[in-house]
């Protein structure tokens, strides 16, 4: 079984990412391999419903989305971790996750979130 740790916030080496390690350890110990991704300080905009990930397979935008993509298709499941602003996830991570999901839509109903 493998875990993708997803970092959401822009700071590689933060808190977010701390606390990532720590969940990690303690999948790594029951056995559970895990790989953390961070997405990059720069903004990730959300899907703007252009249609192209139906034709590609993939967003239209070439970023961190598409290099997750590839990590996420191996994972059994997912754990996102990211800064709160203003109660509720950095923009950058909710933008990220909407845009990783949409085109594999039916793959990742079948995979456990956290």
């Amino acid at each position: 079984m493998e875990v993708l740790l997803v970092n959401g916030s822009p700071h590689k080496q933060g808190c977010t990412n701390r606390a990532l390690e720590e969940v990690a350890s303690a999948l790594d110990a029951e056995g559970i391999e895990t790989q953390i991704f961070w997405i990059g300080a720069k903004p990730v905009g959300g899907c703007v419903a252009c249609g192209g990930c139906a034709a590609r397979g993939a967003c239209v935008f070439n970023d961190s989305v598409n290099e997750c993509r590839a990590l996420a298709a191996d994972a059994d499941g997912f754990v996102f971790g990211g800064p709160v602003h203003y109660a509720h996830a950095a923009g950058s991570l909710l933008g990220f996750m909407d845009r990783l999901f949409i085109p594999t839509a039916a793959q990742a109903s079948r995979t456990p979130f956290a």
